[in-house]
């Protein structure tokens, strides 16, 4: 027996398999899957898969997340830089990234970045003295400089860059051309350690270089790390603690991105500049120094 959702979709005049896809996007939602579809959103689906796997490979979860410890409920951008600092340290020590990468993101690493993160929020919290709960990227690093925390880390030009949550697949300004461009800017280095921001939540993506090294014989991966638990979210994984997820290529890892960021429909009578505001998100691509 055909699902009452499936079926409403099929007689909107979506084919089954289209309408099962669009369902499981948005984990069973109608209401979205119907508004996805009727945006073109089907385009996106069928190309996808016309590409080849976009599934995730694997995924890596711990039971902790920032929650598990009271003074950690607003640190993800402390984590997410931690995070960003730690793998590309880690993978820069290890030679063969394509080799190493996921020794190099382990249940340990998980568990050290969070404490790590947390620990590194609540000493800038400390020091700044401020009282604001929610901190930026820029002033984490602006505060930690003298401290020395996260000094491996070496923002790429023109960032942080700005994009916008839409159901666009060719939007210049959504995720997937965004990324696209932070791996091209970033193709001196193995992997860029991507900081999305989109409050009150801050994850980090590794994305690899476009020009794997000449011996390489392994798939090159895209990492999502997350220190929020998601269990509603990213099916059928539906991580309960923090995680790092995965990837085969950009458009799957752009899939769970949307699916941990939707587009927020505010309806048609809200004006335009207002829609963008609440479904703006920032990127700080970072890339490994020495210095």
């Amino acid at each position: 027996m055909i699902d009452e959702r499936v079926a409403t979709l099929i007689s909107m005049g979506f084919d089954q398999s289209l309408s099962l896809a669009a369902l499981n996007r948005f984990n069973g939602n109608l209401d979205r899957a119907i508004d996805f579809l009727l945006r073109g959103g089907g385009d996106t689906i069928n190309n996808n898969y016309a590409g080849g796997d976009v599934s995730t490979t694997s995924i890596i979860h711990s039971e902790i997340s920032q929650y598990s410890d009271p003074t950690g409920r607003s640190a993800c951008t402390s984590i997410a830089l931690t995070m960003a600092c730690g793998a590309l340290s880690r993978l820069r020590r290890t030679g063969n990234v394509d080799v190493s990468l996921e020794n190099a993101i382990d249940y340990s690493f998980l568990c050290e970045a969070i404490h790590d993160g947390i620990l590194t929020y609540a000493e800038l919290q400390r020091k700044s003295n401020s009282g604001v709960e929610h901190v930026s990227v820029e002033e984490f690093l602006q505060i930690s400089s003298p401290l020395q925390k996260f000094q491996c880390l070496k923002l790429l030009p023109n960032s942080p860059r700005q994009g916008i949550l839409t159901f666009s697949t060719d939007n210049p300004m959504g995720f997937e051309s965004i990324l696209s461009q932070c791996q091209t800017d970033g193709t001196t280095q193995d992997y860029v350690a991507v900081v999305i921001t989109k409050p009150p939540e801050t994850v980090l993506v590794l994305l690899p270089s476009f020009a794997p090294t000449a011996t390489s014989t392994t798939q090159q991966l895209y990492v999502l790390l997350d220190s929020h638990p998601r269990p509603n979210q990213l099916t059928p994984h539906n991580p309960s603690g923090s995680y790092a997820l995965f990837h085969s290529n950009l458009p799957s890892l752009v899939r769970s991105l949307e699916d941990i960021f939707p587009v927020v429909d505010l309806g048609s009578d809200v004006n335009e500049m207002m829609v963008m505001m609440y479904n703006s998100f920032d990127v700080y691509p970072f890339v490994y120094s020495s210095e």
